[in-house]
């Protein structure tokens, strides 16, 4: 039986690989507010694709010491590049592996190395109040921050995606029953929030992005085709501070998922979050009850089909 332990309990999993290093950045900004952290590596140091890459695991368990002062991260090392699987279908392997060593019970969140939430005391105040203390019995769901993906760092800041007017790209964060069939996707109804989180995708050295675009749980689906690849590469090197407001809809999976580019004066990451422009939230009080409401989302769903 649950505990009422483990119901209280906010449970952060990371899945930890090549970019290690992000972790510094990603972990301070949820650290104080997590009761359980998981860091789950490949025991072979290789991709969801099967490539092998460097670790130093000196350097990191040095600054883990330092990063760790309460002793909440379990480092959890086992096989999660199987041949047999495609690198999505490892993804989500490794994803369902974490949490149930997190155990059932709380709210379970699940964040890559290079997001960083910009404010997730405020994040983990909407998850109590959808459920304060989930026993892990109750309806599936997953509550979706707004994601502000970099994709740049150029000579005097960042490129970012700017949504304009647009509802933000969302993304499942966190649940209260973790099962997870692609990434963090599910067959969970999606709750969306006012929460933002910085998302360093793109923002990398060319060899960095060229890596990730190789190794990385989408590569599958966007960058299969190495013609694709390299035309998004390409594209992606030729942007700087007075061409990017020309990029419209380029999102590799879902063109009109990036409508277009913003740029914001900074000199590192913790400056850009420092200052960030963040945009006002397109959804009202009403709009986002209305938005996030079962009983609407069955409605809409009736009156597609009946429609269609």
């Amino acid at each position: 039986m649950t505990t009422k332990d483990e119901r209280s309990m906010i449970k952060v999993g990371f899945n930890v690989s090549y970019d290690w290093v992000l972790l510094k950045k990603s972990l301070p900004r949820i650290y104080a507010h997590a009761d359980r952290i998981c860091f789950s590596i490949d025991k072979n140091r290789k991709t969801w694709s099967g490539q092998s890459y460097a670790f130093d695991d000196h350097a990191f368990r040095d600054w883990l010491k330092q990063a760790d002062p309460d002793n909440k991260v379990d480092v959890y090392e086992d096989d999660f590049s199987l041949p047999g699987l495609s690198a999505m279908e490892n993804d989500s392997r490794q994803r369902n592996m974490m949490a149930a060593r997190m155990g059932k019970g709380g709210w379970h969140v699940q964040i890559d190395s290079d997001e960083y939430f910009l404010a997730f005391d405020e994040f983990i105040k909407a998850l109590r109040n959808i459920i304060p203390r989930p026993s892990g019995d109750e309806k599936a769901l997953n509550v979706c921050p707004a994601l502000l993906p970099l994709i740049k760092k150029v000579k005097t800041g960042y490129l970012f995606v700017d949504f304009k007017t647009r509802l933000p790209e969302h993304a499942p964060f966190a649940t209260n029953v973790p099962v997870y069939h692609a990434a963090r996707r599910n067959g969970h109804f999606n709750v969306v929030v006012p929460s933002y989180v910085i998302h360093e995708t793109w923002a990398r050295s060319d060899d960095e992005l060229w890596y990730k675009f190789s190794n990385w749980g989408h590569a599958d689906e966007e960058f299969a085709q190495m013609d694709r690849r390299t035309s998004y590469f390409n594209l992606w090197k030729s942007l700087d501070e007075n061409n990017y407001q020309y990029l419209c809809d380029f999102h590799p999976g879902e063109p009109a998922a990036w409508p277009a580019l913003g740029f914001c004066k900074a000199g590192s990451i913790e400056e850009l979050m420092a200052h960030f422009p963040v945009p006002r939230y397109p959804l009202s009080g009403v709009k986002l009850f209305l938005r996030n409401s079962r009983n609407m989302a069955r409605a809409r769903s009736l009156f597609a089909r009946l429609f269609s």
